[in-house]
């Protein structure tokens, strides 16, 4: 892994091939039946907790900029999409994965595989969300300059990733859950780091705060056997024994939550930029 002496973004270098990656979402035990630290092995238990997560960023989004239309890069099987429609929003997903059959049987728009191949009109849309898939990407600027151009001016772009210089982070140093799953996560973001990158795709900041990660108690315990050796396999086996698996826990010094809002002076800055 590399680091930028700026700003302490890490990044995976050299970079998978795309095929590499690619293949790992195009499997569909990345969604069910997974048991390693790439993918779940039930990602559909996990819906509880992702509602209660979803809410708490619906409602951020909301309070900056009402409802309209939105699109969700990287929307896996849809459960914000179908929280947000549920509160009236007009709903647009992308995602290059396996899932893509249970969206449209949920009857969820598809309009492409990533932001970049998104079959919306520039300027259109109200609010564009990324949770946990900044990570995953090659190039992140890349799909933050291509969301704010399909954001109407005032639209908002809100998204979550990984914390590496939280406190955890810091402490767990190359032990740290987020590094376990390099391959699969391909950037580590920092304060600075996603400071500069809004900047540099010419949205003006409005909020960056920790933000807890909601999953069940039964994640938490395969991941703790994935990671931590004969300590988390115990703590797994115990978990499951008393039945505990479904239950939904929010758990701190995880994720960072970032809003940026596509202004005038922001668009004017990301034409000059581009030149």
């Amino acid at each position: 892994m590399a680091r930028c002496n700026r700003c302490d973004h890490g990044y995976v270098w050299p970079v998978p091939s795309a095929e590499f990656l690619d293949a790992i979402y195009r499997d569909a035990a990345y969604y069910q039946g997974s048991s390693s630290s790439i993918g779940f092995q039930d990602y559909a238990s996990l819906e509880p907790a992702r509602r209660r997560m979803y809410a708490r960023h619906l409602t951020r989004i909301e309070a900056q900029a009402g409802k309209g239309r939105i699109l969700d890069v990287g929307c896996a099987t849809g459960d914000f999409l179908v929280m947000a429609r549920e509160r009236g929003w007009q709903v647009l997903g992308a995602d290059p994965s396996a899932a893509r059959a249970q969206l449209e049987a949920r009857g969820l728009p598809v309009v492409g595989k990533t932001v970049h191949d998104a079959d919306v009109d520039e300027a259109s849309l109200d609010a564009i969300t990324f949770w946990d898939v900044l990570e995953h990407v090659t190039d992140p600027l890349a799909d933050l300059t291509r969301a704010r151009r399909l954001l109407k001016p005032g639209g908002v772009l809100a998204l979550t990733v990984p914390d590496s210089a939280n406190a955890l982070a810091r402490i767990s140093g190359r032990r740290w859950f987020g590094y376990k799953t390099a391959g699969e996560h391909l950037q580590f973001f920092t304060d600075a780091s996603l400071r500069i990158a809004f900047e540099k795709v010419g949205l003006a900041m409005r909020t960056r705060r920790p933000t807890t990660w909601s999953c069940s108690l039964g994640f938490l315990a395969n991941r703790s056997s994935l990671y931590l050796g004969a300590p988390g396999r115990l703590m797994n086996a115990t978990i499951s024994g008393l039945h505990l698996s479904s239950a939904v826990i929010d758990m701190p010094q995880i994720n960072q939550f970032a809003l940026g809002v596509a202004t005038e002076a922001s668009a004017l800055a990301t034409a000059e930029g581009l030149r």
